[in-house]
C-alpha cells in the first residue's frame, strides 16, 4: 500500500503528451475581455513546429438590458517567437464574426506548460476591429485560457539498428540529425537521453510540489537504460526511484517502477511528448 501511494506522486508528475515542437492538437477553453465579447468560449487547432491554425467558438453577450446574447465564430493563425524555459511567447492574428458584425484581431500571445504535462495555460492581449453598419470599433482585446494538448507524431518506417555502448546500454538507431547540426549517432542519442531525463526531472520535481500538503522530503532518482530513435521520433526507457514521507504518518514510502518517455525530434535536440508506465 505504501509503495502505491509513492508510485502515485511519481505518476502524477508523468503524465501525458508534452511540449509543442512536434504536431499538437489543441483543445481550449477561454474567455476574453475588452473588445472581446466572449463570455466563454472554445477553441481547438493543430501545431506543426512553429506555427498553428486553430478555429474558435464563444457565447457574447449583449451587454444590453432585454437583448439576449449572440454567438461568435472564427479563427485564428499563430506563430511562435521565443521560448524561455516552459514560456512560449507567440503572434497571432485571427477574424471573426460576432452576430452580424466581423471582427479582425492581432496581438501577442504567451503559453505556459510543464513537459510531459497534457494542460498549459495561456494569456493573449492585443487589438481588435469590429465592423459595424455605421463605422469600425477599434480596442484593446485580453484573453485566457487553458489548453489540453494531444500530439500526434508517428514514428517512421525502418527498424532501428542495436548500438552498445561502452557503459553497456543497448541503444537502437536508424535515421539521422539533420544535416545541419552534424551529429553522429552517438551524439544524437546522448541528446535524446538528455531530454528525456530533463523531462522526467521536472515532471517529478512539479509533482513533488504540487503533493506538499500530502508528502515532505521528496527524493527521486531517474535512470535512462536504452533509447530508441527511429528518423524523427523516439523513445527513452528506464526506472524512476521515489522515496518520500507521508505527512499524516510520518512514515518513509519509496517505490521503483519502469517506462518509456516517448521523443520527437526538434531542431537538432529533442523534446518529450509523452509517457507510458511499465510495471512488467
Amino acid at each position: 500500500m505504501k509503495r502505491a501511494v509513492a508510485l502515485g506522486l511519481a505518476v502524477a508528475g508523468l503524465s501525458t503528451v508534452g511540449t509543442a515542437g512536434a504536431a499538437d492538437i489543441r483543445l481550449g477553453l477561454n474567455s476574453s475581455v475588452g473588445l472581446g465579447c466572449q463570455i466563454v468560449g472554445g477553441r481547438v487547432g493543430f501545431q506543426e513546429g512553429r506555427f498553428g491554425i486553430y478555429g474558435q467558438g464563444a457565447y457574447c453577450t449583449s451587454n444590453v438590458e432585454g437583448q439576449s446574447g449572440t454567438g461568435a465564430f472564427g479563427g485564428l493563425i499563430t506563430g511562435d517567437l521565443f521560448t524561455f524555459g516552459n514560456v512560449t511567447t507567440y503572434a497571432l492574428v485571427g477574424a471573426e464574426v460576432q452576430g452580424s458584425n466581423t471582427a479582425l484581431q492581432g496581438g501577442l500571445g504567451l503559453r505556459y506548460g510543464i513537459a510531459l504535462l497534457p494542460v498549459e495555460a495561456y494569456v493573449e492581449v492585443g487589438a481588435q476591429r469590429i465592423s459595424t453598419a455605421l463605422q469600425p470599433i477599434i480596442g484593446p482585446r485580453l484573453a485566457v485560457g487553458v489548453n489540453y494538448r494531444l500530439n500526434v507524431a508517428t514514428l517512421q518506417g525502418q527498424i532501428p539498428a542495436p548500438l552498445v555502448f561502452e557503459d553497456g546500454t543497448t541503444n537502437q538507431y536508424a535515421g539521422s540529425a539533420p544535416e545541419e547540426c552534424k551529429l553522429t549517432p552517438e551524439q544524437d542519442i546522448a541528446s535524446a537521453r538528455s531530454a528525456a531525463r530533463a523531462a522526467a526531472n521536472e515532471g517529478l520535481g512539479a509533482a513533488a510540489s504540487a503533493y506538499g500538503a500530502a508528502y515532505s522530503s521528496v527524493s527521486y532518482k531517474v535512470e535512462i537504460t536504452s533509447v530508441r530513435i527511429n528518423g524523427n521520433s523516439g523513445s527513452a526507457s528506464g526506472t524512476v526511484t521515489i522515496s518520500a514521507t507521508q505527512n499524516s504518518s510520518g512514515q518513509r514510502v519509496s517505490g521503483t517502477y519502469g517506462g518509456t518517455i516517448k521523443l520527437v525530434r526538434s531542431g537538432c535536440g529533442w523534446q518529450a511528448t509523452g509517457f507510458t508506465r511499465n510495471d512488467g
